[in-house]
């Protein structure tokens, strides 16, 4: 029988509607960070009702959320399991790792908001980041100390293990966080895929001498020979100019 009353139906939406708020909210949230952006923006931006947040995502914090994990995952856990299973050797393995994290900064269509919300994150931490550590970076995280373990000699959770695999990790980080720095102190340094490549390449051979180095004085230190001084032309001229010491 008609009432006469109109009944409401839910709304519907689609993927490519969740898709589009998602990606949506993570350029809003990079240009605003948390607190500035809002839940009607993002909507209104993504041409969505303010109740598709609701329905997908649950609320503002939960969206966000999501967006965090999107800006650092991207591929990224498929890229470091393929970097480990296609290296022979752990130091191919760290090649390959450092590749996969600037690919996954740098790489895609995403025009750097990955980036910057990342940067907001850190600079304004919010509940979201405990959870995108543990999901995300903590795996890698883990990954990258099991390799460095490998080519020190060393435990994955032993504190130089660990310092030597934050002092990988600061390397490729500054050319995410430092950006506007890095500008004005290198006008001329852009980065392009090939320039990328380059930075890749060049921690990775920086990392690995400085890692191939302590491992041997690892070693020596555990079997009880000490390094003995490099004596050459310029330290014997040295000890010949040296003062004598006075008694």
């Amino acid at each position: 029988m008609d009432t006469g009353k109109q009944v409401l139906q839910p709304l519907k939406y689609s993927d490519a509607t969740r898709a589009k708020v998602l990606e949506t909210a993570g350029i809003i949230f990079a240009e605003h960070g948390f607190q500035g952006a809002t839940v009607r923006e993002i909507c209104a931006r993504a041409g969505a009702n303010v109740a598709a947040v609701n329905y997908y995502f649950g609320d503002k914090l939960a969206l966000y959320t999501e967006a965090l994990r999107a800006s650092i995952c991207a591929a990224h856990g498929e890229a470091m399991r393929q970097a480990l299973e296609k290296s022979k050797t752990p130091e191919d393995a760290l090649r390959r790792f450092i590749e996969a994290m600037f690919q996954r900064m740098f790489g895609g269509d995403r025009s750097g908001w990955n980036i910057r919300i990342m940067a907001h994150e850190i600079a304004s931490p919010t509940p979201a980041l405990p959870r995108v550590i543990d999901e995300v970076m903590r795996p890698n995280y883990e990954k990258v100390r099991e390799i460095i373990g490998q080519i020190l000699g060393l435990p994955p959770d032993d504190d130089t293990t660990r310092l030597c695999a934050h002092s990988l990790i600061g390397q490729v980080v500054h050319y995410v966080i430092a950006g506007p720095v890095i500008h004005l102190l290198w006008p001329d340094l852009k980065l392009t895929p090939e320039r990328l490549q380059q930075i890749s390449t060049h921690i990775a051979d920086f990392t690995l001498c400085s890692l191939h180095a302590l491992a041997k004085r690892i070693k020596q230190k555990h079997t009880g020979k000490e390094p003995q001084p490099h004596v050459g032309r310029n330290s014997r001229v040295l000890r010949a100019i040296r003062p004598a010491r006075v008694p």
